[in-house]
């Protein structure tokens, strides 16, 4: 059953859980309400990260297989760390890459091969699997390009080999760091840590070469303002998945990303009340830091705002005017905080 409770300072409404209908605001009221699942008006904890500079983002290790437009032989074989493929005229085994009508019609097969993609049993023998530490991407009559499947610095020493007089690799290994093979940068630092989470600069997101999305990823785009940007997109969820940040990004469980500068991004609490003085909040990156190693200034028992600060003014004619909550639910109870004038009235069950 429905109540009503009027209202013209700060009150607790109800003590237990229940549901929140809508607020009368009265003709003659003028302040401000603020609505808390709670029994008391704490405050949520609170912290800053800051960036005093530029920080070095993760990358992928990258390299080329490079054709000198002369076809493979029969048995001749590409290495890529410990996967062996092999091309062959007829294919009889897995990790067999069928030799082609022409040199880059092979390293087409290869690229298949590799990404487990096209027509296994033509472009390569049934049976091959996808590689799983690199990603065949950039492909053209004379040259292929290949990326780890994650950042960091473990695919560098990835070996890459052959046996074809007409086909060189950039370097012995994946990010050896000779021509076109380009190590990976490590991702130790390129952390933050807010609670249970941890997210990594990037400065390609892994699925942009077709590798599976790997969660928490945040790319850093062209200056640390845009980067911090980014940051507050994937604490809340907004933006764009699979751009901004990686595809299974969530929205962080414990904390919002509120006031954003050029060189800063604030966050705070989802709940008030001193238990957000415990979530810690580290990084790793060069030039940034948080305002200390756990969040501070929560105050009270624990407690969640279902509505921030709303203002209302007076209404000089008579009548009512409804904010309607389409029954939202609180669990620990309804305390309403009234600053100014307000004369409200709640409806409840």
């Amino acid at each position: 059953m429905k109540k009503y409770r009027n209202i013209t300072e700060t009150a607790l409404i109800k003590s237990s859980s229940g549901t929140l209908d809508r607020i009368i605001i009265n003709s003659h009221s003028s302040g401000t309400i603020k609505l808390v699942d709670g029994l008391y008006n704490g405050a949520v904890a609170t912290t800053t990260l800051t960036s005093a500079g530029a920080m070095v983002p993760a990358s992928h290790a990258t390299s080329e297989l490079t054709s000198d437009a002369t076809n493979v032989d029969d048995g001749n074989t590409v290495t890529i760390n410990t996967t062996v493929y092999r091309f062959k005229t007829t294919p009889i085994q897995a990790y067999d890459v069928k030799i082609g009508a022409s040199a880059a019609i092979s390293l087409d097969n290869l690229k298949s091969a590799v990404n487990d993609t096209g027509t296994p049993g033509t472009e390569y023998y049934q049976g091959t699997v996808a590689h799983p530490t690199v990603i065949a991407t950039t492909n053209t009559d004379t040259v292929q390009t290949f990326v780890a499947r994650t950042p960091g610095t473990t695919p560098n020493t990835y070996p890459t080999t052959e046996t074809s007089g007409h086909l060189s690799w950039a370097d012995t290994t994946l990010g050896g760091g000779t021509g076109n093979s380009n190590p990976g940068v490590t991702t130790a630092g390129a952390t933050f840590t807010i609670g249970d989470r941890t997210y990594t600069a990037v400065i390609e997101l892994s699925e942009a070469s077709g590798a599976d999305a790997v969660a928490d990823q945040i790319l850093w785009v062209t200056s640390e303002a845009v980067f911090l940007d980014k940051i507050k997109l994937a604490i809340n969820g907004t933006g764009l998945a699979g751009t901004d940040y990686s595809t299974g990004t969530t929205p962080h469980g414990q904390v919002f990303a509120t006031t954003n500068g050029n060189t800063s991004q604030v966050f705070v609490t989802k709940n008030i009340g001193t238990a957000g003085n415990s979530i810690a909040t580290t990084e790793t990156m060069a030039n940034y830091s948080f305002t200390s190693t756990v969040m501070a200034s929560g105050t009270g028992s624990t407690g969640t705002v279902i509505a921030n600060t709303i203002t209302f003014s007076a209404v000089a004619t008579t009548g009512e005017r409804y904010i309607d909550f389409g029954g939202i639910n609180f669990s620990r109870g309804l305390l309403a905080v009234v600053g100014g004038t307000a004369d409200v009235t709640l409806v409840y069950e």
